[in-house]
């Protein structure tokens, strides 16, 4: 995150030219965007049913192997179209709605590992998760000093997103589970755009967005020794995310 504040503040002091007083930002724009998104994804691993008849230092061994921290990436791009409206006073007003094609993901694969309580028993563990389309309304406040406008935006996201996790044993215990779910939270941004005076912009823009988990339990699969419901796993994987971005947009 402290690397792309660190971009943004580079872009307010590289635009061009000195803060004039005039410019008028009010009106309907619309346009694209293309940039980078992270997630730090961590799960969370809830064992139940016969795991507490195994030792304590097996259950807690099997909840961290199911339970990694995906760090997700990828790219981010769509459109956007948006309203300001500019006071007398250059404080700015507006909101936008915008779509994104999210190629956030990252799957992961462990093992075998040996078991400290038994050593001879090994597991492997497979997680996954994949950000996909995302669409957002936002308002937004700012202040504008003629080709300069720096903005603060907060408002409703909503996201695609899978998650997956496994785990198989050299006991012949195979188990996975997974969900695809829409997800909707809260984003957060902060803005600096550039007015070339020409009916376009650019604008740099960092976001943050604060979505529900992904809950889901294993099930377990053909062939596997063990059979249900004797062990449980349920998984909470979380699915924040941010988003550095360029955005170009045509104002009308």
């Amino acid at each position: 995150m402290n690397k792309r504040i660190s971009l943004l503040a580079a872009l307010f002091l590289a635009a061009p030219g000195a803060m004039a007083a005039n410019g008028d930002w009010t009106g309907w724009y619309a346009g694209f965007h293309a940039g980078q998104g992270d997630s730090d994804a961590e799960a969370q691993t809830t064992l139940g049913g016969a795991w507490s008849s195994e030792s304590q230092a097996l259950r807690d061994e099997v909840a961290a192997g199911l339970s990694p921290d995906l760090d997700a990436s990828g790219a981010a791009y769509g459109v956007q179209v948006g309203y300001n409206h500019q006071f007398a006073s250059g404080f700015v007003l507006g909101a936008e709605l915008d779509w994104s094609k999210l190629d956030i993901d990252e799957t992961r694969i462990t093992g075998p590992i040996a078991t400290t309580a038994f050593p001879a028993l090994t597991y492997d563990y497979g997680n996954a998760i994949e950000l996909d389309d995302k669409l957002a309304l936002k308002g937004r406040i700012g202040w504008a000093s003629g080709s300069h406008l720096f903005s603060l935006s907060v408002g409703w996201v909503q996201v695609d997103a899978q998650a997956f996790a496994g785990i198989v044993s050299n006991g012949n215990y195979l188990k996975a589970g997974g969900r695809s779910q829409t997800l909707e939270g809260t984003e957060i941004g902060v803005a600096y755009e550039y007015d070339f005076g020409n009916q376009w912009s650019l604008r740099g823009e960092w976001l943050m967005a604060d979505v529900d988990s992904i809950n889901f339990d294993t099930e377990y699969l053909p062939g596997s020794s063990f059979t249900s419901p004797a062990y449980s796993e349920s998984v909470r994987q979380n699915a924040d995310f941010e988003t550095f971005r360029l955005a170009l947009n045509y104002r009308f």
